[in-house]
């Protein structure tokens, strides 16, 4: 009963927020983000906002992620945790989650997706409605082609089928990026969506004969599976083809909302892996900041609206101002970071960083998250418009889980800044 209560304000908001675009009114006054320039508006002004991630948002409440048990000993322990996350977001002050809004591995969707669509649709919106509630606005990652979404797993296809239209993942991942967008496009809860997770991480890294990882398989109690063929790599093309195709994809079914990435950026040996793939030499030539940043530009096309990269950095990292950036920029000193956001923008593109956090091995050398501030600081003055820190209530990482508690100074922080920029896009 209470459900059928919360879907039909739902239903009422998303009418009201549709009528509202249909009407032709001024875009810079609508109730979804607009991208002007390398700025984003909300409710008519600029809107600039810092949230959290939460990636195990929908699975872990759905009961579907394969940590459940080894976290949270059972699902209806996951659920409370979930929830109890997500008033823990609002309650600091946080103004949206980014979160992996897949059906999860092989093994995962096969619990509920490819068995009940209608639960695992009503779950999805039982999570959208918490989060309403909650004054939480949502960036689902929707990962259908991604590592935390594998089709092509549980079809037993290669990865690069999903380029195929003839194949049954690319067929599966279509789907499922035009359920999930039709039913949430008039819906002003979704800040904007997000392709994948950090995909250019795989590209041009050749996969043949590599041992396949179980946790990615509907046979995860196999103890022999398949090694991975060549087929099962990705190259920088076509991950760019698949942005531009599924971008355009998701723009011809909501006209409401932006479309970003979801990479962290390129390797920082980017430019000798596209020219010996799948031939990678043992030594590979690291790229000039200079270089690295033209190919994080050209990663990320239009039609994409928000450049996306993640950044784990350190104070020992900015101490060596290393100008090559020689670990990755996400990895390297914070006016490397700054430079990339910086150049980016001036393509006329905001700027996402959606994941940010002090790098997992130095953490024990900040334990304030002095870098995170410094980060936010810097970034506020360069005009950056979005901020997902990693990573909240997440305890399958224990050294890298953030909460009110562990981190008031940083949360504070969080807090003034979304107080200065972020409340008139409230939801309430």
């Amino acid at each position: 009963m209470i459900f059928k209560r919360l879907s039909a304000i739902a239903a009422g908001m998303m009418m009201m927020a549709g009528a509202f675009c249909a009407s032709g009114a001024n875009a810079e006054h609508s109730p979804f983000l607009v991208k002007k320039g390398n700025k984003l508006y909300l409710n008519g002004q600029e809107y600039r906002a810092i949230g959290v991630n939460m990636p195990n948002l929908s699975q872990s409440y759905l009961g579907t992620w394969h940590h459940n048990k080894q976290i949270y000993k059972n699902n209806e322990n996951a659920r409370n945790a979930i929830i109890a996350g997500v008033e823990a977001a609002a309650k600091a002050e946080f103004k949206f989650i980014r979160f992996f809004a897949s059906p999860g591995y092989a093994y995962d969707m096969d619990l509920l997706y490819m068995k009940d669509r209608d639960a695992y649709w009503k779950g999805m919106d039982e999570v959208f409605e918490l989060c309403r509630k909650n004054n939480l606005r949502l960036v689902p990652c929707l990962n259908a082609a991604g590592a935390v979404c594998n089709f092509h797993e549980y079809y037993g296809e290669p990865r690069q089928a999903v380029l195929d239209p003839n194949s049954k993942t690319y067929k599966a991942v279509h789907e499922y990026m035009h359920d999930f967008v039709t039913r949430y496009k008039d819906d002003p809860v979704v800040l904007m969506w997000e392709l994948q997770n950090e995909g250019m991480l795989k590209a041009d890294i050749d996969r043949k004969g590599k041992e396949r990882n179980k946790d990615y398989s509907i046979n995860r109690d196999k103890k022999k599976l398949p090694p991975y063929t060549r087929e099962d790599s990705i190259t920088f093309d076509m991950l760019v083809k698949l942005y531009k195709d599924h971008a355009a994809y998701i723009k011809s079914i909501d006209k409401n909302h932006l479309v970003t990435s979801g990479d962290v950026g390129v390797r920082p040996d980017c430019s000798t892996l596209r020219k010996t793939f799948p031939n990678a030499p043992k030594k590979r030539e690291k790229d000039s900041l200079a270089k690295q940043i033209k190919n994080n530009i050209l990663s990320q096309p239009k039609p994409l609206d928000v450049f996306s990269y993640h950044f784990y950095g350190s104070l020992n990292s900015d101490k060596k101002n290393d100008q090559t950036c020689a670990s990755g920029i996400y990895h390297g000193p914070l006016n490397c970071m700054m430079r990339l956001c910086r150049e980016s923008m001036a393509t006329g593109r905001p700027v996402f960083v959606g994941e940010l956090e002090v790098a997992w091995d130095q953490i024990k050398n900040d334990p304030e998250q002095v870098w995170t501030q410094k980060f936010i600081d810097m970034a506020e003055k360069q005009g950056i418009s979005l901020i997902a820190l990693w990573v909240w209530h997440f305890p399958w990482q224990p050294e890298m889980t953030m909460s009110s508690e562990t981190y008031p100074a940083l949360v504070k922080r969080c807090a003034e800044f979304n107080r200065k920029y972020a409340a008139h896009g409230d939801l309430k």
